[in-house]
């Protein structure tokens, strides 16, 4: 049996979502239910597996509140987040407050067998994901963040935040192999992030490469002092920035 849990998410159990749990729990993995609610989320937070998936009922009743907690939690205890509905609802939530957040998209209607077979597959990709590195992206930018996951996701483990307050945050409960790091965001710039985690000694030897449109040499020397450990920019091919990522664990491996 497979010791993977997944929990469903929506404002009510309807049908479908009983239909999909009883397919997935009949092979063996432990599937969980709550409302989206902030009370009823927070009760079961500590219990949440690794896949979670929103079930979109209706677009306007949705719980705005419970939405952004569900995404914060997710985020908190690095959860892939999975999105059910009518494809005007997930465009909605892709392009505002989930935007970046989203791991995968069912489009409704569909078949409980179908999406159970899709979800079981999940499970089994996570069973593996232990062994691959995990790298930490941090870009203000939803649409990069996407880019890079995608690019990146078959070889080694993403974890993507959109803030260096929430890449702190998931910091102080876990530490990735390799963290890739966007030059501008507001509040909180990549150089001063890479300044305030060298000052932790917990966080201080986490390699890190800027992955930047920044490309005059004044903004790569003023973070020389800070030891990056490259510097890529945003501009370059899937294929060189694959490359660069899978030449820098090498070179660490050797």
């Amino acid at each position: 049996m497979l010791d993977k849990k997944v929990l469903f998410v929506s404002d009510k159990e309807t049908f479908i979502i009983k239909s999909i749990m009883k397919k997935v729990e009949a092979q063996g993995v432990e599937c969980q239910f709550s409302i989206l609610d902030i009370g009823c989320l927070t009760q079961i937070k500590e219990k949440i597996g690794p896949l979670v998936y929103l079930y979109i009922d209706e677009k306007n009743d949705l719980n705005v509140n419970g939405v952004n907690y569900l995404r914060d939690l997710c985020l908190d205890k690095d959860c892939e987040l999975f999105l059910i509905g009518y494809q005007d609802a997930l465009d909605e939530l892709r392009e505002g407050s989930l935007q970046g957040a989203i791991a995968g998209e069912f489009v409704r209607p569909v078949n409980a067998g179908q999406v159970a077979e899709v979800i079981l597959a999940e499970v089994y990709k996570e069973a593996t994901v232990g062994h691959k590195k995990h790298i930490l992206v941090v870009d203000d930018s939803g649409m990069m963040l996407s880019t890079i996951k995608s690019w990146l996701e078959d070889k080694y483990r993403i974890t993507p935040v959109n803030s260096a307050l929430n890449a702190i945050t998931f910091l102080s409960k876990e530490k990735p192999d390799l963290i890739l790091l966007d030059y501008e965001m507001p509040a909180c710039s990549g150089p001063k992030f890479l300044e305030m985690i060298r000052s932790d000694p917990d966080c201080s030897s986490i390699p890190v490469i800027f992955l930047t449109g920044h490309d005059d040499s004044e903004s790569v020397k003023s973070v020389l002092s800070l030891k990056p450990a490259g510097y890529l920019l945003k501009s370059l091919p899937k294929e060189k920035i694959v490359e660069e990522v899978d030449a820098f664990f090498a070179k660490r491996k050797g």
